[in-house]
């Protein structure tokens, strides 16, 4: 009999596993549309119920260890009892009171080697698991409530625990039913706390969350939607929180961005309600002008030296405006017309550049034309005049408006050469840069140079100097001409560049420095320009 009490060398072990489909039941997410707060509300619900799970192995591990001890107190007590009455003078109804007080079958003294029984009632057949308090390590707390919880009914247990009287310890056997009892009904009230926990704290989170960061995202999202519905209504850009977190530098960018985006938008309508104005003032114009090319031919009779002399002039200007506004009509119905370049000679173009632009200056400008007399240009010539034009204007309108700088006289210098490879940025006539980067060496261009002695212009409007509508503060300028510059450049296959400011120890003035660069004529010979950019006159 006490060997079956207290079976020798009967090992225990640990049958801890979470069931598969507690952490599926966790982890799955319906398959529902959810707005951002119901998912806050879902997820902070989720990880108080894990933070739950995390509290509950060892709250349930505690509760088992509770129940054990208390049993094992009332068998000490037994024992107390039991050991003091005389040998066979208890009586049964003592012992079975006894027994029932502790929850037990059987009680056992262990004292000295010796183990006696103090208590019995039913004797069970077989003991399935045996817990000995005294060595238990803390790693086996959880390991053994687990066990109990999963184990199959009607198991029956032997608990060990410190014996009274100096005794080696004291056993008692029993039905494990009324623990897993306990343990069942502990876990539904733990489980029921922890839900309500996770509800006002999930809740509560969630209030919080949605007033902190979803409100104001959701504004963001909101006026983005409205502002995308009509994004040329300056009404709808949005008004920034002025907080310093992340979302209110949100709400600034977006701003910047919204107002930015405006401007960008109704200048474009202004621009494209200005192009059907100017076709229809060109296409009148254009007859206008065909009118007055028709009565100049008259001019051809008469015998006045003066204007037999500007006869012929007047009629060019007109046919070449006639032209203009035919092109400007064209681009008005978006069709671009291309260049037709010829090769021709760069020197009279400039100078009748510069006697169309010449009265302008009223004789306070002197214009010097550098262009080498035999240099030739593959290029549209009326588009390279109009090229012309446009930078002569805007240096004689820079020198009219802020002067020329000290110590140098007012005039615009045209100088052109030929060279391989990239500019490399020093004044027309000096070395050629060959094989820098930036162009394959060997690269046959022509560079042509437009400056003034003017004061330059601004670091601060360099970077849009090329947009259109910039006049740099400019009184009388339009802001297209040097847009229309570039856009006839580069249709050539060239660039125009606003050459660095020269510096103050450099023998050129100050004035802004404009670089045309021209591919030449693809038929011209790399060895035949070779030889020409070496002994090209300036």
């Amino acid at each position: 009999m006490s060997e079956l009490a207290i079976p020798p060398n009967v090992g225990h072990e640990s049958l801890a596993a979470e069931p598969a489909a507690r952490t599926a039941r966790a982890g799955r997410r319906r398959k529902l549309r959810f707005g951002l707060s119901m998912r806050v509300l879902v997820l902070n619900t989720a990880f108080v119920m894990i933070a739950a799970t995390m509290i509950y192995v060892p709250a349930i591990s505690i509760y088992r260890s509770y129940w054990l001890h208390n049993r094992l107190s009332a068998a000490y007590t037994a024992a107390l009892v039991l050991e003091a009455a005389p040998s066979a003078m208890t009586p049964p109804e003592l012992s079975r009171q006894l027994l029932d007080s502790v929850g037990a079958r059987v009680i056992v003294l262990n004292m000295k080697g010796t183990k006696r029984i103090l208590a019995s009632s039913d004797l069970p057949p077989a003991v399935d698991a045996v817990y000995d308090l005294r060595t238990q390590s803390l790693g086996d707390v959880p390991l053994e409530a687990i066990e109990t919880l999963f184990a199959p009914s009607g198991r029956v247990i032997t608990v060990l625990g410190a014996a009274p009287m100096g005794g080696d310890a004291v056993a008692i056997t029993m039905d494990e039913a009324p623990l897993k009892r306990g343990m069942e009904a502990y876990s539904r009230r733990l489980l029921i706390m922890t839900l309500v926990m996770s509800a006002i704290v999930a809740i509560l989170a969630t209030i919080a969350i949605n007033i902190m960061v979803l409100r104001p995202v959701r504004r963001l999202t909101d006026n983005i939607t409205e502002f995308g519905a009509d994004p040329e209504n300056a009404a709808r850009i949005i008004e920034p929180s002025g907080s310093e977190h992340e979302i209110g530098q949100a709400e600034a960018a977006l701003a910047v961005m919204q107002e930015s985006l405006v401007r960008e938008l109704n200048q474009k309508k202004h621009l494209a309600a200005l192009g059907l104005a100017v076709a229809k003032i060109n296409h009148d114009m254009r007859n206008m002008l065909s009118s007055a090319q028709l009565l100049s031919d008259r001019l051809a009779n008469v015998t006045d030296p003066l204007a037999q002399r500007i006869a012929p002039k007047l009629v060019a200007t007109l046919d070449r405006a006639i032209r203009f506004c035919q092109a400007t009509m064209t681009y008005g119905r978006a069709v671009d017309e291309p260049p037709k370049p010829r090769r021709f000679l760069l020197r009279p173009l400039v100078e009748e550049a510069i006697e169309s632009v010449g009265p302008l200056a009223a004789g306070h400008i002197e214009f010097v034309n550098d262009a080498p007399e035999r240099l030739e240009v593959c290029a549209d010539p009326e588009q390279m005049f109009r090229v012309l034009v446009n930078l002569l204007r805007n240096g004689v309108e820079a020198l009219q408006s802020a002067g020329s700088a000290p110590g140098w006289p007012a005039e615009i210098r045209i100088a052109a050469r030929e060279r391989l490879g990239p500019y490399d940025g020093r004044p027309a006539g000096g070395p050629a840069a060959k094989g820098a980067t930036g162009a394959p060496a060997g690269r046959a261009e022509t560079i042509i140079e437009v400056s003034d002695s003017g004061p330059g212009v601004p670091d601060s409007a360099r970077a849009k100097l090329f947009a259109a509508f910039f006049t740099a503060d400019r009184a009388g300028g339009t802001g297209l001409g040097l847009v229309i510059a570039s856009d006839l450049v580069r249709a050539h296959g060239g660039s125009l560049t606003l050459a660095p400011p020269a510096t103050a120890s450099a023998a050129e003035p100050p004035g802004a420095k404009f670089i045309i660069t021209l591919p030449l004529h693809p038929a011209a010979s790399e060895a035949t320009a070779s030889s020409r950019f070496e002994n090209a006159p300036l």
